[in-house]
C-alpha cells in the first residue's frame, strides 16, 4: 500500500523532532510545521492525517482546524493538547476533529489511534467509490448473454480473476471490454479496492504522466497543486486503462518501470511512492502491428499481454441480440416514459442480420432511438433507424457463412416479396398490405434484397 504521510504541527521543536522519530519508526512518512500558517500553505500535498496542537501562537489550532475541514474534509485531524479540558475537546470534535490526545501522547494509543483514523477514512473512500458506480451502473455490470463466445470469454475471465497477472483484453470498440475488466476486479483479490478507469486516447500526450502518476505543485505551468495520479488512487485496487495504443512512448517507459518495480514518483518529485495496484488494458488495435511500426514498446507489451482475453464482436454473438435488446428496453423505460415490453420478430430478424460496426454500443443506441419514435408496446422494424437497413448489413455470403442451414430464408423472402409485387401489378401499398407489413418496411426489404 501507499506509504501514508502524517503532518505533524506544533510550535515546540523538541516534540516535533520526538513525534517525526516516532512516527518514521512506524514506517509513516512525516512532514513537521511550528505553525498552522505553515501546514495549510502545504495542504496540497495531500496529508494522510495531520497531528495538530490545540494551543499555538498565531493561528490556533482551532481555527487552522476550521480551515483545514473548509478545503480537505476528508483528512482525519487528530488534535494534540497539554491541557485536559473537556469543553476544549467537545469544540474540536465538533470542528471535525477525528480524536483528541493527551501530551505526552501515550504511544500505544497514538497508534491505536491512527490505525483507527486510517480503517475509517479507507471506509469512507469505498462508500463514496461504492456509491459513484452504483449510480453509473445502476448497481451491477451490464454483461448480458449466453452465447458460446461470450461464456468463454468469461470463462477467462473466472480463470485470471484470483491471480495478480496483468490483463490485456482485446475487442472491437463498443464489444464491453470495460465491462470485462470490472468482472476481473470484481472477482479478484483486489475487490474491496477501487476500480479506478482512465481512457489514454481521451488525454493529451503532454498530460497523460500527470494523469497516470499524479504531479507535484509546481512540476508544470498550471499545477497549482500538487495531486495524485490514478496509479495512486487505485492503491489496494484495480486501474484500467483504456485505449492503452494511444499512450505515448515516454508514458509507456515509465508504466514499463512501474510495473517492473512496483513503486511510482509523481512528476516534478523524487519521492517513491509504493503501490499494490493491478494493472488492466484494454484495445482495439493490433499492438504487434504497432510494435512494427516502432509506436508500442515490445517489453510493455509482454509486461502487459501476460494473459489476454479477446472479446467477441457483436456479429459473432448474434444469439445474445434478444437477451441484449430486452436489457436495454428495462434500462430505458423510465428515461423515455414508455413502457415497451418487446421487439417484433420482423425488427429482430433484421437487427440479427445487421453487422454492428458499433457493435453492443451502437445496439443500445438503436433501441433507445427505435423507442423515442415508436407509439406502442412493442418496437417495430418501422420504428429502427434507416442505417440497419443500409450496405453495411452483412451480404448473404457471409450470413450464410455464420447461419448454415438458413440460406433457404432468404430465397423464400426474395421470392415472397415478388410474388406479392405481381399478384398486385407493381402497386408497393398493396403488396405491403397483403404480406401484413408497412410501406416503410417493404420499401426497406425491397432495397436490402435489391430488388428495386
Amino acid at each position: 500500500m501507499a506509504t501514508e504521510l502524517i503532518f505533524v504541527v506544533d510550535d515546540d521543536s523538541p516534540l516535533r523532532g520526538l513525534m517525526k522519530a516516532l512516527l518514521e519508526d512506524q514506517g509513516y512518512a512525516v512532514q513537521k510545521f511550528e505553525s498552522g500558517k505553515a501546514l495549510l500553505d502545504a495542504l496540497e500535498d495531500n496529508p494522510s492525517l495531520i497531528l495538530l496542537d490545540v494551543m499555538m501562537p498565531g493561528l490556533s489550532g482551532q481555527e487552522t482546524l476550521k480551515q483545514i475541514k473548509a478545503t480537505h474534509p476528508d483528512i482525519p485531524v487528530v488534535m494534540l493538547t497539554s491541557v485536559d479540558k473537556v469543553e476544549t475537546a467537545v469544540e474540536v470534535i465538533k470542528l471535525g476533529a477525528y480524536d483528541y490526545l493527551l501530551k505526552p501522547v501515550d504511544e500505544t494509543r497514538l497508534f491505536t489511534c491512527l490505525d483507527k483514523a486510517f480503517e475509517q477514512r479507507n471506509l469512507v473512500r469505498k462508500v463514496h467509490h461504492l456509491q459513484s458506480e452504483v449510480d453509473r451502473l445502476s448497481g451491477k455490470d451490464e454483461i448480458i448473454g449466453n452465447s458460446n463466445a461470450l461464456n468463454e470469454t468469461l470463462k477467462k475471465v473466472h480463470q485470471v480473476a484470483p491471480t495478480k497477472a496483468s490483463v490485456l483484453i482485446l475487442g472491437e470498440t463498443g464489444t464491453g471490454k470495460e465491462l470485462i475488466a470490472r468482472a476481473v476486479h470484481r472477482n479478484s483479490t483486489y475487490a474491496k479496492g477501487p476500480f479506478v478507469d482512465i481512457n489514454c486516447g481521451a488525454i493529451p500526450e503532454s498530460l497523460q504522466e500527470s494523469e497516470l502518476f499524479g504531479h507535484k505543485k509546481g512540476a508544470f505551468t498550471g499545477a497549482t497543486e500538487s495531486r495524485p495520479g490514478k496509479l495512486e488512487l487505485a492503491d489496494g485496487g484495480t486501474l484500467f486503462l483504456d485505449e492503452v495504443a494511444e499512450m505515448s512512448l515516454s508514458t509507456q517507459a515509465k508504466l514499463l518501470r512501474f510495473l517492473q518495480e512496483k513503486y511510482l514518483e509523481r512528476v516534478g518529485d523524487t519521492q517513491k511512492i509504493q503501490v499494490d495496484t493491478r494493472v488492466i488494458c484494454a484495445t482495439n488495435k493490433n499492438l504487434k502491428t504497432l510494435i512494427e511500426k516502432e509506436a508500442f514498446r515490445e517489453d510493455l507489451y509482454y509486461r502487459l499481454a501476460v494473459f489476454p482475453i479477446e472479446v467477441s464482436a457483436l456479429r459473432d454473438r448474434v444469439e445474445d441480440i434478444p437477451p441484449l435488446c430486452s436489457h436495454f428496453l428495462k434500462k430505458h423505460q423510465k428515461d423515455i416514459g414508455k413502457e415497451i415490453l418487446s421487439v417484433s420478430d420482423e425488427a429482430m430478424q433484421i437487427l440479427q442480420e445487421y453487422s454492428w460496426p458499433g457493435n453492443i454500443r451502437q445496439l443500445e443506441n438503436t433501441l433507445y432511438q427505435a423507442m423515442i419514435v415508436t407509439s406502442y408496446d412493442t418496437l417495430d422494424a418501422d420504428c429502427l433507424p434507416e442505417d440497419v437497413f443500409d450496405s453495411s448489413a452483412p451480404t448473404d455470403e457471409k450470413i450464410n457463412a455464420k447461419t448454415e442451414g438458413l440460406t433457404p430464408y432468404h430465397e423464400v423472402v426474395k421470392q415472397t416479396l415478388n410474388q406479392a409485387l405481381e399478384q398486385t401489378d407493381g402497386n408497393i401499398p398493396g403488396a405491403a398490405k397483403a404480406l401484413g407489413i408497412s410501406r416503410s418496411t417493404f420499401y426497406r426489404m425491397l432495397k436490402k434484397y435489391q430488388l428495386t
